[in-house]
């Protein structure tokens, strides 16, 4: 059951489920724990699977618009893992939550074992710019119900629409009920806008996974090959369909990429 735990710099909503080695799951943009709801339950019979709410997002505090960056939410990592005397972590990040793992992998390393990256990107181009400025607009000039609307539509793809709608709307739902104000929700697209640690990604050298998805609309698959370049020793793994939310699109077929890497490295680090 998720819990608000202090952890000296601000308040933030935390769910802790299984036992074993600590694995965090770390959102994307959207901020909210629920998106990690399929994949915690599937490995939580091998692992401590943690995740939280953003700053800014869910049920965790929301600071003041100045109070958002990917370092902003890396920070929090550490003082949530400080807080629950976790040493070591592995650490999954999807979209945002890839870029603040980069943060983590490169200025903590000794504090993570395995690196999962997921559906993100290095440093925003032209194409990442036009779809998240569109968001910021839409929040800004319409209001939260049609950026959480239009939001879906990128991050969720046609697919899920189709196949998996329960899924979709339940993230909705959530999302609605604990949403930022506008001027947040602005905050927190810039943060995506403004990260940028392209030069140091080369430094990152824990065991690294890398999945990518090949129609995913909102963060572009070569963003996915870039990032294995960088990281030396990485494995990437593309999959053809399943939109931003692989891991949700398609579950258990995502596990079964992740839990394989998982198992290769535990007894190696």
């Amino acid at each position: 059951m998720a819990e608000r735990i202090d952890v000296g710099r601000l308040t933030l909503n935390v769910d802790q489920m299984g036992d074993g080695p600590p694995f965090i799951f770390i959102p994307g943009l959207v901020g909210v724990m629920n998106s990690w709801d399929y994949q915690r339950k599937i490995f939580s019979d091998r692992y401590r699977c943690i995740s939280f709410d953003h700053r800014g997002s869910g049920d965790s505090d929301f600071p003041g618009p100045d109070g958002y960056s990917t370092q902003h939410i890396a920070d929090d990592v550490i003082a949530l893992m400080d807080t629950l005397g976790i040493e070591k972590a592995h650490v999954l990040g999807t979209s945002t939550g890839g870029a603040i793992l980069q943060n983590l992998a490169i200025d903590h390393p000794d504090r993570f074992r395995c690196c999962i990256f997921s559906n993100t990107w290095t440093k925003a181009d032209e194409y990442i710019r036009r779809v998240q400025t569109a968001r910021r607009e839409i929040a800004l000039a319409e209001g939260k119900e049609a950026y959480v609307r239009v939001s879906s539509l990128f991050t969720n793809g046609c697919m899920q629409f189709r196949h998996n709608l329960d899924k979709v709307m339940e993230l909705e739902k959530r999302s609605l009920e604990t949403i930022a104000e506008p001027e947040i929700l602005a905050a927190r697209i810039d943060m995506t806008l403004n990260h940028d640690r392209l030069d140091e990604i080369t430094k990152i050298k824990n065991p690294s996974l890398i999945v990518g998805t090949r129609d995913d609309a909102t963060v572009p698959f070569y963003f996915s090959e870039d990032l294995h370049e960088a990281i030396e020793g990485s494995e990437l793994v593309l999959v053809e369909e399943g939109g931003h939310y692989s891991y949700r699109r398609h579950p258990e077929e995502w596990a079964g990429i992740v839990g394989p890497f998982l198992a290769k490295w535990e007894d190696k680090i």
